[in-house]
């Protein structure tokens, strides 16, 4: 019977309005208050409203084209619309257009066709960005008119600019020193308790749990590079180290110094040598260690190798050393031999 009703009333609205008939309200369902055909004013005219409780359902010849129920919800391609807006594309192609064939009320490299949603005297939209012609450049976010997210078709992501040139785009804009750290957040879960990286004109920092892990900066003048990181592993850096350990793997070792066909530099031409250039041999002047660096693990296995010349020199040393104390020993007895004997010579020649 409401199919049969509204079905009337509509073709009934029709045959008034083409025969420009007059009329105030058309009911149905006995009811004039809930089921009715009427009209609302607007400034300068007046408008078509349709009140009927159960509620509205236009169909094509596909089925049912649109949907709106008791509750509000209104619904495309279905009869039993879930939510305030529920679209069912069925086998067709899915896509929901805003179109504007005009190009004139929005300026190049603005964002236009947008969907709105906005909350008291705030709103937040999303649309496409228009090029100088008909074609799209990108699609942006904007907030309260302030467009502050744009994708472009080659799939870079920009933040604080409109035109990112690389996959994350965080702009001048998120640059700001004033600001710093511009800080990303990767995970966060509660206080102190998350990871990220900083970005700013001065500085790269990685941190987690609210503490810098890694942070690299520049030393006051923008370009001078305070630590900087090669391709290939190696690691340059401006200024001091400081580390609980340290750690450098080298194959070769300084353990030859103990082979027994290895030719231990006599001492006395290593106190020529330290005479003759002010350093031991085999190791760097200062003057070449101030223009050429050290080379850490290098250097380190010639200390080494110097440590242990230094122990076959005291070893020798000691050799030597236990052999001077034999000696003296002997003598020392042979001294007191020659004592006892004066002394008992002196005894025989007073008895005489």
């Amino acid at each position: 019977m409401k199919k049969t009703l509204s079905v009337l009333g509509l073709v009934i609205c029709g045959l008034l309005f083409s025969q420009d008939i007059a009329f105030s309200k058309l009911y149905g369902h006995g009811d004039p208050v809930n089921f009715y055909l009427g009209s609302y004013p607007v400034t300068g005219s007046s408008g078509l409203d349709i009140n009927w409780y159960g509620g509205i359902r236009l169909r094509t010849s596909t089925g049912v084209g649109l949907q709106l129920l008791e509750n509000g919800n209104i619904g495309i391609g279905t009869s039993t619309p879930q939510a305030k807006f529920d679209v069912n594309f069925g086998n067709e192609q899915k896509g929901i257009r805003f179109f504007q064939p005009s190009t004139t009320q929005n300026p190049i490299n603005t964002l236009v066709s947008s969907l709105m949603f906005t909350w008291y005297n705030n709103h937040a939209d999303m649309g496409i960005i228009r090029g100088d012609t008909d074609n799209i450049i990108g699609l942006g976010f904007r907030f309260n008119g302030d467009e502050k997210v744009r994708f472009t078709p080659n799939g870079n992501v920009g933040i604080g600019t409109s035109s990112p040139v690389s996959k994350l785009d965080l702009g001048t804009n998120y640059s700001d020193p004033s600001t710093f750290p511009n800080k990303i957040t990767l995970w966060s879960g509660g206080s102190n308790n998350y990871f990220g990286f900083g970005i700013s004109t001065a500085s790269l920092d990685y941190f987690s749990q609210g503490q810098h892990r890694f942070f690299v900066g520049y030393n006051g003048s923008p370009g001078i590079e305070v630590l900087t990181l090669k391709a290939n592993g190696n690691a340059a850096l401006q200024g001091k180290l400081e580390a609980k350990e340290v750690k450098v793997t080298l194959t070769p070792t300084a353990d030859f110094v103990f082979e027994k066909d290895y030719d231990l530099p006599k001492l006395e031409d290593v106190e020529k040598h330290i005479k003759e250039n002010k350093h031991l041999p085999e190791i760097a002047s200062a003057k070449v260690m101030e223009q050429e660096g050290v080379n850490v693990g290098e250097f380190q296995i010639k200390l080494l190798q110097k440590i242990e010349e230094l122990t076959l020199y005291s070893i020798e040393q000691n050799k030597q050393i236990k052999k001077l104390q034999e000696e003296n020993q002997t003598l020392k007895s042979q001294s007191e031999k020659i004592n006892k004997l004066e002394k008992q010579l002196e005894q025989i020649l007073e008895k005489q």
